[in-house]
């Protein structure tokens, strides 16, 4: 299922674009890293919002259950790698948040939002998921153009157990 935006310039079917983002630490990852494995790509507008916080919290809640179906969770935003490290600290999430502090991948994967909110040129990550699978392709994506709309997590895990 997808709720995919005009501007978004991937779709499912397509390998998902490379990147080169910082964690926490200030450790690089990259997508080819976990090539083999079944990938939660969890693009969000903002460290600490209120729905950003429910939804990386689900993820935690639910990082056992997605291990036993071998995919990892990987949570991307435009906040800096110090906001990230007090996002994951404060709410104990068990799973990489990487910084696109240069806004390069949200553009890569079209799906920058021109304005968070009322802050206008504020460009954030829409929110928005992309299930990768252990080939490098597209298997799933889900856009949103209203950051206040969390992602449906069963259709999430059922893609995930469908895909090998």
């Amino acid at each position: 299922m997808s709720n995919k935006s005009a501007s978004s310039s991937i779709g499912v079917g397509r390998e998902a674009p490379d990147f080169e983002l910082p964690d926490v630490n200030m450790n690089t990852h990259k997508l080819s890293d976990y090539r083999g494995r079944k990938l939660v790509l969890a693009f969000f507008p903002a460290a600490e919002s209120p729905i950003c916080t429910l939804e990386m919290c689900n993820f935690r809640d639910s990082l056992k259950e997605l291990m036993e179906i071998d995919a990892q969770v990987i949570g991307i935003s435009v906040d800096g790698p110090f906001a990230n490290k007090a996002f994951s600290q404060n709410r104990h999430l068990n799973f990489p948040l990487l910084s696109d502090y240069k806004r390069e991948t949200i553009n890569r994967y079209g799906i920058e939002m021109k304005d968070l909110g009322n802050l206008k040129d504020y460009r954030a990550a829409k929110r928005s998921i992309f299930i990768v699978g252990s080939n490098g392709i597209i298997q799933y994506e889900w856009v949103s153009d209203n950051p206040l709309v969390e992602p449906n997590y069963e259709d999430i895990k059922s893609m995930l157990r469908k895909e090998k």
